[in-house]
């Protein structure tokens, strides 16, 4: 009999098949981290190349130069523009207690959302002397576009988790509002993260493309791209399983253990003659993550510290970027 290969039920790698809310993802989870650091740091995808390295993983090549493709990231600094942070109620789960906002927000931040240009810092003060009731502190970051070489005018605004405890979260929220974090403050060369995207977006497809079933036969029906059964009379209720036409791509999508090859300032190390396809040159910093990853160009590309996986091989011996 053949192997049965169905994805695990609830992965986020296949569900839900539904449009995303915005263009860019919202995370859900974080690993637990016993540093007060950002969990995530966001990148604008540029584009794919080749890279040639030493192999350091076990097998055949190890230790002689191999050819990789790679995706190549834009990663201009985050900026922190406040903190919010939530207690918990047994029955209700996560509550926000209060925010508190930077006192010099960006004009392009006040393009992307209401933001008090004075800020209201007071709120800081407010939660230290709850510090009992506050289950746990998260970022409120954006990103930078005007930066990079696509120069979008509408910066992305999100959560990002904090590692260690509630007083380090507190502390470290309170010195890092009103600063910019650089990928290196979060992530390794060498690493694993998980990269949380956007996919492409293809609209109303049928079940063949969506799901993948087989054609029905010339003779069966007089439709051959459509589901041949899709339920009994009674109960005349449809299953979840059922492989319906529906939204295809443009799906929040989190792919596993991608490993960093390199995290450089320069651009011009990773820049391509007259720019990357459909996005142009590079003109901040750049990360490149083994493989691809979900999202087209220009797509913003969110990189988590890894979930399932907390170990780091070392440094790959980068010897040469195709440019």
């Amino acid at each position: 009999m053949a192997d049965v290969n169905v994805p695990r039920s609830g992965s986020l790698g296949y569900k839900p098949k539904v449009r995303a809310d915005r263009v860019y993802p919202d995370i859900d989870n974080w690993p637990e981290a016993g540093e007060p650091t950002p969990l995530d740091f966001p990148a604008y995808k540029a584009g794919m190349t080749r890279v040639l390295h030493v192999d350091d993983t076990e097998g055949a090549t190890q230790g002689q130069e191999v050819a990789t493709p790679v995706t190549v990231l834009e990663a201009p600094p985050a900026r922190v523009y406040g903190a919010r942070f939530y207690t918990y109620d047994p029955n209700h789960g996560k509550q926000v207690m209060t925010e508190a906002w930077t006192e010099s927000p960006s004009p392009e931040l006040q393009r992307a959302t209401d933001i008090p240009k004075n800020g209201n810092l007071d709120n800081i003060e407010e939660a230290k002397e709850e510090t009992g009731e506050i289950d746990e502190v998260r970022l409120l970051v954006h990103t930078q576009p005007q930066m990079t070489g696509h120069g979008h005018p509408v910066p992305a605004n999100f959560e990002t988790g904090l590692g260690g405890d509630t007083e380090q979260q507190l502390e470290a929220a309170e010195n890092l509002i009103g600063t910019q974090i650089s990928p290196q403050d979060v992530l390794d060369e060498g690493q694993y993260t998980d990269a949380v995207a956007v996919t492409k977006g293809k609209g109303m497809e049928g079940p063949v493309k969506r799901h993948g079933v087989t054609k029905l036969g010339h003779k069966t029906q007089k439709k051959r791209r459509k589901a041949g059964n899709v339920g009994p009379w009674h109960p005349d209720t449809l299953s979840w399983k059922i492989p319906l036409p529906g939204q295809e791509g443009f799906h929040n999508r989190t792919e596993i253990n991608k490993r960093i090859f390199d995290i450089g300032d320069n651009p011009e190390r990773a820049q391509r003659d007259g720019g990357y396809k459909h996005y142009g040159e590079l003109e901040s910093g750049y990360i490149l993550v083994k493989g691809s990853v979900p999202g087209t160009t220009k797509r913003l590309v969110r990189l988590r510290q890894p979930i399932r996986k907390d170990e780091n091989p070392g440094e790959v011996e980068v010897t040469h970027i195709d440019t």
